[in-house]
């Protein structure tokens, strides 16, 4: 029998981008891989959202929310449109799938169970080193600490972390492993004709404090002489402070004009892809991250990665060392250009192409959401 999953995200930063990401793309990968009837309910604060290859498997559901709610500072009423969605969809579904461990989480669970009793309640944590220390704190400083009885599943995407929650009472021993994941069949392009060049490729939000693209800039300034005839390309939208900030920065370092590309925003993926495809060498310089795409989306087309350790499955995703493909830095500029002036040393091609095949046989979504089908097959098995 087909089985029906909804999503569920309140946030009111929600946007097209996020429909390939974890939020959306759990559904969507249910729906096309696994043959679930799947629908994305979202804050339409935003606006409506609309893509049609995505709504060939995944039915777009926006939740209204009033203007005057959002002012007012009880959770529970400012987010009635969300209650108000759940109660009149949950006898719909078998399985309904939140994000990340608040109260309202947990109460949207029971309210979920209340409304249809044999509906399976998903929390997937999507959780950080910080929410991790939290989660850690509030077991050790309260013996108050509320037990999820109305959430049959949660997954992390860090292995180290799956023990550690397990042993907190709040999960009840039902945290499972499960790693963000990237599309490998989301656009049917020819990339047979593009060859790798010297290009440095970083690709983010940049000139936000969270993506640290300064590091990368005072870097390439200080490894100036070793650049030679590499190409450095910024992708992604950008700051104005930041872009200011770059022009008094290239005033006195003239010869970084002709090495960076700055493309803006590509909100197409072939053009996208297309980069990725020409770059050789991928670097995030990230303050923080949960689990971001843009490195699957590199190692798939065979970047040589140098990223910042700014996300806690960083060693399970970068193999490093002397066989490994790819560098983990510290956030500094001394440590950033030892690993870029170390690249010319290394075959960095062919450990991209390492990294591809590890990528591709480890987090792509094919792969990885037949694990949580299985999950949910365990659940309804119990219950038979």
């Amino acid at each position: 029998m087909q089985k029906r999953i909804l999503t569920i995200l309140w946030y009111d930063n929600i946007s097209e981008v996020q429909l390939y990401k974890d939020v959306g793309g759990i559904p969507y990968a249910l729906a096309k891989y696994c043959n679930y009837k799947a629908t994305f309910a979202y804050n339409s604060s935003n606006g409506i959202i609309h893509n049609e290859n995505y709504e060939k498997y995944v039915k777009l559901s926006p939740i209204t929310f009033n203007k005057h709610l959002s002012k007012i500072k009880s959770r529970y009423i400012r987010l009635f449109p969300v209650i108000k969605y759940v109660y009149n969809n949950a006898k719909k579904y078998d399985i309904i799938n939140f994000y990340h461990s608040h109260e309202f989480t947990n109460f949207l669970c029971w309210l979920a169970k209340k409304i249809n009793p044999k509906i399976i309640t998903y929390v997937k944590l999507d959780m950080s080193e910080a929410d991790f220390q939290y989660q850690n704190e509030i077991q050790m400083r309260s013996w108050k600490v509320k037990v999820w009885q109305n959430t049959d599943i949660f997954t992390v995407e860090t292995f180290k972390y799956v023990d550690e929650l397990n042993k907190l009472k709040k999960y009840n021993k039902k945290v499972k492993y499960l790693p963000n994941g990237f599309f490998s069949d989301l656009v049917d392009i020819d990339l047979s004709y593009i060859k790798k060049e010297k290009i440095i490729l970083t690709v983010g939000r940049l000139g936000t404090y969270q993506k640290n693209t300064e590091l990368l800039i005072e870097t390439l300034i200080n490894i100036k002489n070793e650049l030679n005839d590499w190409k450095v390309y910024l992708v992604g939208p950008i700051t104005n402070e930041f872009k200011n900030w770059l022009n008094e920065r290239l005033v006195d370092n003239q010869f970084l004009k002709d090495k960076i590309v700055i493309t803006g925003n590509i909100v197409d993926k072939g053009e996208l892809y297309k980069i990725y495809a020409k770059a050789s060498v991928f670097v995030l310089t990230s303050r923080y991250e949960g689990f971001p795409l843009v490195i699957q989306e590199a190692l798939h087309f065979s970047c040589y990665p140098v990223i910042t350790n700014c996300f806690p499955a960083a060693n399970e995703v970068i193999h490093t060392g002397k066989s490994g493909f790819g560098q983990i830095v510290e956030m500094t500029i001394e440590d950033l250009s030892s690993a870029l002036k170390n690249i010319n040393n290394l075959d960095y091609l062919h450990r991209g192409k390492i990294a591809s095949g590890f990528v591709n046989d480890n987090f792509d979504w094919q792969i990885l959401v037949k694990r949580l089908d299985n999950y949910f097959n365990s659940l309804i098995q119990g219950r038979l």
